[in-house]
């Protein structure tokens, strides 16, 4: 419990209170969870175009392309090639 306690301290410290993000961190540990974060704002099975999903992204960060990019990169959304994003089924 402490664990989680303290990564949510650590990730709060990205955020403001408006819930928009001071900046994207450089640790890849931190920055998969701010991801996570801003991942529970999509619907699971939700098929998003890319400008539905900046629209979302920009309320966290002006750098929708860096959110776009780390959420692929570290498997968070899933694309195609017609820039659908969707949110990527976890691995249980």
């Amino acid at each position: 419990m402490e664990d989680v306690d303290s990564m949510t301290k650590q990730v709060d410290q990205f955020f403001r209170a408006d819930g928009s993000l001071i900046h994207i961190p450089a640790k890849d540990s931190k920055k998969i969870e701010v991801l996570n974060r801003i991942a529970v704002n999509f619907s699971p099975g939700t098929i998003y175009p890319e400008r539905e999903l900046n629209e979302i992204l920009a309320r966290f960060h002006s750098d929708t392309a860096a959110l776009r990019r780390h959420m692929i990169q570290f498997g968070i959304l899933e694309r195609d090639n017609a820039s659908n994003y969707w949110l990527a089924k976890k691995a249980n």
